[in-house]
């Protein structure tokens, strides 16, 4: 693996495990808080975040370049054309999708165990400890869906991170330039590349989720 090969991958190591970190810490006690108080604005708030679900990306960068293109309200900050804009489309993108992922997960929670804690005057988080605990495979699942969206996506990268090379560029925007190059070789394995990380990262997330509820 060449010196920019190996940049390429961390680049994209680093947009794609980020926001996976950061929607998993704000998505996971947000949705056991969602979960376990019910009620209509729950639901109300759970049927947005399934409706921001299926954003076409292309709007999402949109709006997300203009905020932070030099002229908006975020220009000051300099971040458009950065590897952390990335991060901040990705983390948008995916939050959602995880939110929604973890929401069902917590469904399907035996309902025994609300009845259990009520009955012993658990504390609010407590209470929502035991749902996690509880759904950890599927939260893993929803972290796995979560990466694997945002390790595979492209609009974003390519509209807030411009695909500079050395700099900027990461697997999805180094295989559709170099695909538009006619460098197929290169494009397949580089598409080898992004599918095993994919992969990996997926089987061992499931794995943990699954060892984590015992």
């Amino acid at each position: 693996m060449s010196a920019e090969v190996a940049g390429i991958v961390l680049n994209t190591l680093y947009v794609s495990t980020t926001p996976v970190i950061i929607a998993a810490a704000l998505g996971t006690p947000l949705a056991a808080w969602l979960h376990i108080r019910g009620g209509r604005a729950a639901a109300a708030l759970k049927a947005l975040f399934n409706g921001f679900v299926g954003m076409p990306t292309v709007l999402l960068g949109l709006l997300l370049y203009l905020l932070l293109a030099r002229t908006g309200p975020l220009g000051s900050l300099q971040l458009l054309y950065t590897l952390d804009a990335v991060v901040i489309g990705h983390t948008v993108l995916i939050l959602p999708l995880y939110l929604s992922f973890a929401l069902t997960a917590l469904a399907g929670v035996d309902p025994r165990l609300r009845e259990v804690a009520d009955m012993f005057r658990f504390s609010l988080w407590r209470t929502a400890a035991l749902h996690v605990r509880e759904a950890a495979a599927g939260l893993a699942a929803a972290v796995a869906a979560s990466y694997g969206r945002a390790v595979g996506e492209l609009g974003i990268a390519l509209m807030l991170g411009g695909d500079i090379r050395y700099r900027t560029r990461v697997l999805t925007t180094a295989i559709a330039h170099e695909t538009m190059l006619g460098n197929w070789d290169a494009a397949i394995q580089l598409g080898v590349i992004l599918l095993a990380i994919s992969l990996a990262v997926s089987a061992a997330v499931t794995a943990l989720g699954f060892r984590y509820r015992g």
